[in-house]
């Protein structure tokens, strides 16, 4: 049988999971990454959901050839709606954008006592500011790169967290001497698309200047944090 191999944004979400933990898997699809982590005895169950039964399927097809199916529950529904609180310790949404995370967490108050493993694929300066305003803290960021394409992800838990700049409510809060070898090439990306941002309302015949001050304020901020990351690995 072939061995499974996890690409490296799932590789960096399974990276986050703590030894012995309960894992749900929001938005399954094939359960690569609950079977890959039952395979290496990291992880001692998991549960799999997924809003329709053609992932489903595929997961438990997954966790069949590999043999961990008796390890593993699968549960159609919407984000988290089928588990109680206490089932799992851990909680992995990855793989879809911002908006719907914050509308999957709104409906499931009981994951501030759970450790959250989070990899949106758009809008992830609104889940960071729904996170900071909702009684969760986020404890850890990272960057995960598959060719061109960058990942961000982040690990949360209930609690408090600071008031986050425009630029790290986009691109992630960084510290010096963090091992984060993206984080460069991922800011300059994020500079140049609100670049192209910045020049797309200033060609618009009814640019809304609120909007623009808004869009300069984050490139600025993101330039900051370029600068001082910049500075950091001197």
């Amino acid at each position: 049988m072939k061995p499974l191999d996890l690409t490296p944004r799932l590789a960096a979400v399974a990276a986050q999971v703590p030894p012995g933990a309960r894992l749900a898997d929001v938005g399954t699809d094939h359960a690569y990454l609950p079977v890959w982590l039952l395979l290496a005895g990291r992880i001692v169950g998991a549960v799999a959901t997924d809003v329709n039964q053609g992932p489903l399927q595929r997961g438990q097809e997954t966790a069949q050839r590999y043999g961990v199916a008796h390890r593993m529950d699968f549960r159609r529904c919407d984000g988290l709606a089928a588990l109680s609180p206490g089932e799992v310790d851990t909680v992995v949404i990855a793989g879809m954008g911002g908006d719907l995370m914050v509308h999957i967490l709104s409906a499931a108050p009981w994951t501030r006592d759970v450790k959250l493993i989070l990899q949106p694929m758009s809008t992830q300066e609104v889940l960071r500011q729904w996170l900071t305003e909702h009684g969760y803290a986020i404890l850890w960021e990272g960057i995960a790169r598959e060719g061109e394409k960058f990942y961000p992800l982040f690990t949360a838990t209930g609690g408090q967290s600071p008031r986050y700049s425009p630029g790290e409510l986009w691109a992630g809060r960084q510290q010096q001497g963090e091992d984060n070898p993206h984080r460069l090439a991922y800011l300059t990306e994020q500079i140049r698309r609100r670049q192209r941002a910045l020049e797309g309302m200033a060609q618009s015949s009814h640019p809304d200047p609120a909007q623009l001050d808004r869009e300069r304020t984050l490139q600025n901020d993101l330039q900051r944090m370029r600068e001082e990351w910049i500075q950091w690995q001197r």
